[in-house]
């Protein structure tokens, strides 16, 4: 599938700022499901510097701009072209070792709720990639997708105590528990192409990927 994608983010201040300097990472990784075909980024009135492909294999770009100015602007537009690999990510190189991402941060601190929830998807099968589909499915189950429900510091416990939750809340859940398991995973943002009733998504979508 080829995927145009326009994006436009703006940061407003208060108060003039007299410099802002930024690292972008807004350009899309390239694996076997996916190819950049091509891409722009772009700061308004932004002095482009550096860029440089890090551990995880995300390209990141330096950006400078001289104020005064009371707002900052970044634009992104591409094109891509994707395949279906099934939920499958593979091609991707890295070099960060996978172990990294046990570590657990605030927003991925499983508690009880989500040690139980880790266990019960390991009573159901010892295979990796099963465990992972079934935590994916206990998780879906445990968090009711509703909108508003939190925001954007909500930590993977409270979303579970709360039953309910977005992407996001989704994506840290998944990854509390999985860690739980001693299975590395992580967040991934990026976009998706429509909601289930292919209604067209304009917003940003959070992942979590399981290794």
């Amino acid at each position: 599938m080829i995927l145009t994608v326009a994006h436009r983010t703006a940061y407003r201040y208060d108060a003039p700022i007299r410099m802002a300097v930024q690292s972008l990472r807004l350009t899309p990784s390239e694996f076997a499901g996916q190819r950049l075909i091509d891409w722009q980024v772009a700061v308004e009135g932004g002095q482009k510097g550096a860029g440089f492909r890090d551990g995880a294999g995300d390209w990141i770009e330096s950006w400078s701009l001289r104020g005064p100015a009371d707002r900052v602007t970044v634009t992104v537009v591409g094109t891509v072209e994707t395949a279906d690999l099934a939920g499958l990510l593979t091609g991707h190189r890295e070099a960060v070792n996978p172990a990294v991402y046990l570590r657990e941060t605030q927003a991925t601190r499983a508690d009880g709720q989500l040690a139980e929830l880790a266990r019960a998807a390991a009573v159901e099968t010892g295979e990796p990639l099963a465990r992972a589909h079934a935590l994916s499915r206990l998780v879906a189950e445990a968090i009711a997708y509703r909108p508003g429900a939190t925001e954007a510091h909500t930590t993977a416990a409270e979303a579970m105590a709360l039953g309910e939750g977005v992407c996001q809340d989704h994506a840290h859940a998944l990854i509390a528990a999985a860690r739980v398991l001693g299975l590395p995973a992580r967040y991934a943002s990026g976009y998706l192409f429509a909601t289930e009733d292919g209604a067209a998504h304009e917003a940003a979508h959070a992942w979590a990927e399981v290794w």
